[in-house]
Parts: C-alpha cells; sequence; structure tokens
C-alpha cells in the first residue's frame, strides 16, 4: 500500500505544539484470512494484541477490551465527517483548522493520500477514552483504528491532549 505522507506531516504540524498525534502503518506478516469473517470488534482486539502495536505504543497497554466493544465501525462518508468534526474542534487550547471549508480539504487530501478504495476497509472509531491507559490520562482524545485486509495491514490515526 503506497500511502503519501503529505498531509500527515501537514497534520503532524498542526497538532504537535500542543498535543501528541499518532500515524503508524503496520503490515501483519502472519495469516490474517480469519479476519473476514469475525466479528468486527474481534478483529479490533487482534489488532490492539498484535506485536507490531505492543512494540509501537508500549505507552497505551494496558488495552481495555471491554472498552472496545464500544468501538463505532464507520463507512466512508461517516469517516470523512469524522475527521471533519475532528479537525474542527481541535485540541485544548488550538485550532486546528480556521473553518469547515478548512477542515473538508484537509479531510478529502488525507483521504486522497492514502489512496486506497474506501469501500474496502474497516473502520473503527475509539470514542471512548477509556480504551487505553494513554488515552484515559488525555482530556482529548480521538484514535481510528483502519483495517485493510486485501493488503494485510493497518494503521492508527489519531491524537490525545494532555490539557
Amino acid at each position: 500500500m503506497k500511502i503519501s505522507y503529505q498531509t500527515i506531516d501537514v497534520l503532524k504540524q498542526k497538532y504537535t505544539d500542543t498535543s501528541q498525534f499518532y500515524f503508524s502503518l503496520f503490515r501483519h506478516t502472519k495469516p490474517m484470512d480469519f479476519a473476514l469473517h469475525t466479528e468486527k470488534t474481534d478483529l479490533l482486539k487482534y489488532l490492539l494484541s498484535s506485536e507490531e502495536f505492543i512494540e509501537e505504543y508500549a505507552d497505551f497497554l494496558p488495552v481495555n477490551e471491554d472498552v472496545l466493544d464500544q468501538a463505532t465501525v464507520l463507512n466512508r462518508y461517516e469517516l470523512e465527517g469524522s475527521l471533519i468534526s475532528m479537525f474542527l474542534q481541535g485540541t485544548c487550547t488550538e485550532r486546528i483548522v480556521a473553518d469547515e471549508i478548512e477542515a473538508r480539504e484537509l479531510a478529502q487530501a488525507l483521504l486522497s493520500d492514502l489512496r486506497v478504495e474506501l469501500d474496502q476497509w474497516v473502520v473503527f472509531k475509539l470514542g471512548n477514552q477509556g480504551w487505553s491507559k494513554a488515552s484515559m490520562e488525555a482530556t482529548l482524545s480521538c484514535f481510528y483504528i483502519v483495517f485493510y485486509a486485501t493488503r494485510r495491514c493497518w494503521f492508527i490515526l489519531g491524537f490525545d491532549d494532555v490539557y
């Protein structure tokens, strides 16, 4: 999966001054055929218990698996709308975008940079801050876990702000 990091870099700059911004791309080396035939929350729990996640996000451990059942599965338009909302919300102390037009442009640029048909993804939004140790300590937090089955890869996109 080829990803342009141009918009990711813009987002890192916008969030970094006042909060933590996260973007990580993982490729699964283990067979994942079961993932296409399992409950969505089981897939999410599997991804967040993977070696890749544990190695990259040790500060987030432990993950509260009971809260993962509350994750929302988003379609393409829900993801775009959710990203727009996240950008408009900003951080505890700083705006990320000036207005809705800029938020929409930023969300569309990000989805374009990711270069994949969104109907091939399973997108989880972790809206409950109690999903991990690190997010529980945040004042504001928003995370997306995106699984792309045909390429056996997934990524994390999100931010948290401890104010």
